[in-house]
């Protein structure tokens, strides 16, 4: 079912003309599972390789454009978008020192739609401060809503697509173990100490000394 802000979309004459229009010239077997659906084209779905958010709707140029969309089934569609316990959930554990790129990284891999564990985001979502900026008096609350996310990653529940895990975790076993539980890949941010003050101070405002002395305290942990 299409979400709410896409539903006029594909409701419209643009984007059924483009759909009919791409059966007539591709045929009607699926490139994936390679099953023709000549008998009933209703089961090829018109999938957005790169998928359609509320701000690219709009934009023809991504909506109605022939190149980003192939024609699969029912089936493989929903493996594609990993519904209905489809496809495989990916879980990431991404690590290392305070201001090395994860973030920066997770935003390069990730789906509209996967689950994103990360302290700071935790922090400012509950907070209502500035990113960055963790009040004493909200670690309880933000591990224990971070302890439940974990258990849902764990468990697989849920219906998000992958799941990423940012955080220091400078201690080789308690990475490693985590990541055990969680059936994880590591993905480790190797920036050096030098580079990662850097940025802390182009990136943390009038935390800047409080991050860089994160990151001194990081490397100084740091088991590889």
């Amino acid at each position: 079912m299409a979400e709410p802000w896409a539903a006029a979309f594909y409701k419209s004459e643009a984007w059924r003309s483009l759909r009919l229009a791409l059966i007539q010239e591709r045929g009607t077997v699926c490139p994936v599972c390679h099953r023709d659906y000549m008998a009933d084209t209703s089961k090829l779905i018109a999938h957005h390789i790169q998928e359609l958010t509320p701000e690219t709707v709009t934009d023809a140029s991504i909506a109605l454009n022939p190149s980003n969309v192939e024609l699969i089934c029912f089936d493989c569609h929903n493996k594609a978008h990993k519904r209905y316990g489809q496809g495989t959930h990916h879980v990431y554990l991404v690590y290392g020192a305070p201001c090395s790129g994860k973030s920066t990284l997770v935003r390069q891999m990730m789906h509209r739609g996967d689950l994103i564990v990360d302290m700071d985001l935790l922090f400012y979502a509950v907070s209502g401060c500035s990113l960055y900026d963790k009040p004493d008096q909200l670690k309880s609350d933000v591990f224990a809503i971070r302890s439940l996310l974990l258990d849902r990653i764990q468990h697989r529940a849920g219906r998000w697509g992958d799941a990423y895990i940012i955080g220091g975790y400078p201690f080789k076993l308690e990475r490693e173990e985590l990541a055990r539980k969680l059936g994880a890949e590591l993905i480790f941010c190797d920036l050096p100490k030098e580079q990662c003050k850097a940025n802390a101070r182009a990136s943390r405002g009038n935390l800047a000394k409080a991050w860089e002395g994160y990151t001194e305290r990081w490397f100084d942990d740091y088991q590889a």
